[in-house]
C-alpha cells in the first residue's frame, strides 16, 4: 500500500494499478507500480517519454485497482468499463474520470446503475467517481457492455468502438474512394489508414500498386485493418504510427482521409501537419490524393509544400484534391 495525501489527510490507496486510457501526470510518478494501456500512438508515446511502464495489450491479470480515461464514444466507454471490471480483484475499485463535455454525468449513472455504491467528485469542469467491487455489482450489465467492444462487421468490413467511422462507411472516404484514378501504381501510402476501407478500395481499382503501406495512430483500427485486407495478394505493411512525426521512406502516391480534431476539439494544424508529410514523402512526379471538408484551407499548405494541385471533385461537404511533385 501506499499513502496518498489531501490536505491533513493521508488516505491509504493500492501500490499496484491498470490505466486504461493511459495519460502521464506527475503525481502517477510516486505510484510504486502502474501499468498502462494506451490505443493512441502519440499518447502511448508520451506516456512512455515520462518513464512508465506500457503493455501493448489489455494485460489479463488482476488489480486491487483500474483506472479508466475512457474514450470518445459510448461504446467504447462501456466497453472499458467492462474491461476494468474484468480485471479487479476482489474488493479491488473501478476510478473513472472524464469531462463534463464527454457526458461525464451521463456515464457516471450508467455505472452507478450497474455497481450501486458509486462516489464522486467534481472539479475544473471534470467528474471522478469510484466504486468498489462489493459482490453486489449487476454482471448482466457488464456482460452487455462487454460486447459492445468486440469486433462488428460494417458493409462486411470489421471495425470496433472507439474507432474512427465504427458504424458506417465514412462519407469523405467513399467520395475519395470513387474518385481513385486507375493508373496509381508503385509503392502507396495511406496516411491515417483507419481499418483500411482506402487501401481496400486502392489495390482493388489500382492494379498496378506494387504494395501499399498503412499508417495508422490506432492500434485498434490497425488491427482491423490486418483483417479487411488480408485476402489481398498483394504486399501489406501495417504501421503503427504518428503521421505528424514524419515519415521514413519516399513513396509513388499518397491516398489519405487526414483527421482534424484531436479528441473532441478541431485542430486544423493537424490536418496540415498530415499535408505536410506527405508532401515530404512523395517522390518527384509523386501523386497525392485525399478528401476533406470543402471550408479546410488545405490548398495553401499543398502550395507552401512544393505541390502543384487541382479538385476533381465535389459535393455539399467534401471536396476531392489531387495534387502532385514536381
Amino acid at each position: 500500500m501506499m499513502l496518498a495525501f489531501k490536505g491533513d489527510d493521508a488516505i491509504c490507496v493500492p501500490g499496484r494499478a491498470l490505466f486504461i486510457g493511459a495519460q502521464p501526470h506527475p503525481v502517477l510518478k510516486t505510484w510504486p507500480s502502474i501499468v498502462g494501456w494506451q490505443p493512441i500512438k502519440p499518447l502511448a508515446a508520451r506516456w512512455e517519454r515520462e518513464g512508465f511502464f506500457r503493455s501493448d495489450s489489455l494485460p489479463q491479470e488482476r488489480w486491487p485497482l483500474v483506472l479508466v480515461l475512457p474514450g470518445k464514444s459510448r461504446d467504447e466507454t462501456l466497453a472499458w468499463f467492462a474491461a476494468a471490471r474484468d480485471r479487479l480483484e476482489p474488493g479491488g475499485t473501478l476510478l473513472a474520470a472524464m469531462p463534463n463535455t464527454a457526458g461525464a454525468g451521463r456515464f457516471e449513472k450508467e455505472l452507478n446503475k450497474t455497481t450501486g455504491n458509486i462516489a464522486s467528485i467534481q472539479k475544473h469542469k471534470c467528474r471522478a467517481f469510484h466504486a468498489m467491487a462489493n459482490g453486489a455489482w449487476n454482471e448482466e450489465i457488464f456482460t452487455e457492455w462487454r460486447a459492445l467492444g468486440e469486433a462488428r462487421k460494417i458493409s462486411g468490413f470489421t471495425v470496433q468502438a472507439g474507432i474512427f467511422s465504427s458504424d458506417h462507411i465514412d462519407p469523405g472516404s467513399q467520395l475519395l474512394a470513387d474518385h481513385l484514378p486507375a493508373h496509381l501504381h508503385g509503392i502507396v501510402a495511406d496516411l491515417g489508414a483507419g481499418w483500411g476501407f482506402l487501401s481496400d478500395a486502392a489495390l482493388k481499382r489500382c492494379p498496378k500498386i506494387q504494395r501499399i503501406d498503412l499508417f495508422e495512430a490506432d492500434a485498434r483500427a490497425l488491427d482491423c485493418a490486418r483483417v479487411n485486407l488480408a485476402h489481398h495478394d498483394r504486399p501489406i505493411t501495417c504501421h503503427w504510427h504518428d503521421v505528424t512525426t514524419g515519415l521514413s521512406e519516399i513513396y509513388d502516391a499518397i491516398i489519405m482521409n487526414p483527421p482534424f480534431h484531436s479528441a473532441q476539439a478541431t485542430d486544423i494544424d493537424l490536418g496540415r501537419a498530415f499535408l505536410k508529410t506527405a508532401a515530404a514523402a512523395l517522390k518527384r512526379g509523386g501523386k497525392l490524393l485525399l478528401v476533406a471538408n470543402r471550408p479546410l484551407p488545405y490548398e495553401a499548405v499543398l502550395e507552401a509544400n512544393g505541390l502543384t494541385w487541382s479538385k476533381i471533385a465535389e459535393d455539399k461537404t467534401y471536396k476531392i484534391l489531387f495534387a502532385g511533385k514536381l
